[in-house]
């Protein structure tokens, strides 16, 4: 054999080698995306998380609006009593004065409410 021949077969070795090399980056590289899911599941977890807080947050919200509501339906139902106790004592100065309370939150209550406070109203 030649001092080439032999060059070229060490070239051809070192190749072969230097390839079995490159085979490893591979696997490593095919390692860092199973690193992925993590930082995914990381992040969808965080996003249930945030729209259950949102969730019982608006819940508790809603439960706030509807007792309130519910408290100004009390309270109109207790002016409009004292309207008419009112006008039933003669007491017209005081019947209109919570006429006009009324009539200032007569948008935001029921419809079967605004009607009653209509009627009290029309004995003006």
């Amino acid at each position: 054999m030649s001092k080439q021949q032999i060059l070229v077969l060490i070239g051809a070795a070192a190749l072969v080698l230097s390839a079995c090399g490159k085979q490893e980056e591979p696997a490593k590289e095919a390692a860092a995306p199973a690193e992925q899911p993590s930082m995914v599941d990381q992040a969808t977890d965080a996003a249930k998380d945030a729209g259950n807080a949102a969730s019982d947050a608006a819940a508790s919200a809603m439960e706030k609006g509807q007792d309130m509501a519910a408290s100004m339906i009390t309270q109109a139902e207790g002016m409009i009593q004292q309207v008419k106790d009112y006008l039933a004592e003669g007491k017209n100065d005081l019947a209109a004065e919570v006429m006009d309370k009324l009539n200032a939150i007569k948008d935001s209550l029921p419809e079967s409410l605004q009607a009653e406070i209509d009627k009290l109203a029309a004995m003006f």
